[in-house]
């Protein structure tokens, strides 16, 4: 009996430090961060929902800029070394929403980290309708492409 107790023991260690291994610790590949460039960022957009875009072509790039309201004039990018990520929040009913990429990581797919920021229920903010976006510039991958939303509040100004 004891004997089936330890050798019981030892599985359930065994399945509780699986879990808390990383991807590396389990043969995977270990993350690396990949550096990005803000091409453009806006609360106004013509997108209306929550929606990513992967963009690599130039006339695609031109097609998404027409989207954007407020932004840079379009930019020349290398699409032999680059692509472009577009994170849209879609239409939000009031001022003090953002999106954002805050990291990209590569390891088994690249995840690309979006932080969506929300207003305080209490905060009193400009009622008009807005739709936040940013536009990044990364470099090319034969990865497939994942993404991780978080939503945080951010106090009233």
């Amino acid at each position: 009996m004891r004997t089936v107790l330890v050798f019981v023991g030892l599985v359930l260690l065994a399945v509780v430090a699986g879990v808390f291994m990383t991807s590396s610790d389990r043969g995977g590949p270990a993350a690396v961060t990949v550096p990005f460039t803000a091409l453009a960022e806006g609360s106004r957009s013509e997108v209306t929902s929550r929606v990513n875009y992967l963009i690599d072509t130039q006339e695609e790039l031109a097609r998404l800029w027409d989207l954007l309201q407020e932004a840079p004039p379009i930019p020349t990018v290398d699409f032999n070394t680059k692509v472009v990520a577009a994170v849209f929040a879609g239409e939000v009913p009031t001022a003090g929403y953002d999106i954002a990429v805050t990291e990209v990581e590569d390891a088994d797919d690249r995840v690309v980290r979006i932080e969506l920021v929300k207003p305080n229920e209490s905060c009193v903010l400009a009622q008009s309708v807005t739709a936040p976006y940013q536009v990044i510039e990364l470099p090319k991958t034969s990865l497939p492409f994942t993404h991780a939303d978080t939503w945080t509040t951010k106090p009233c100004p």
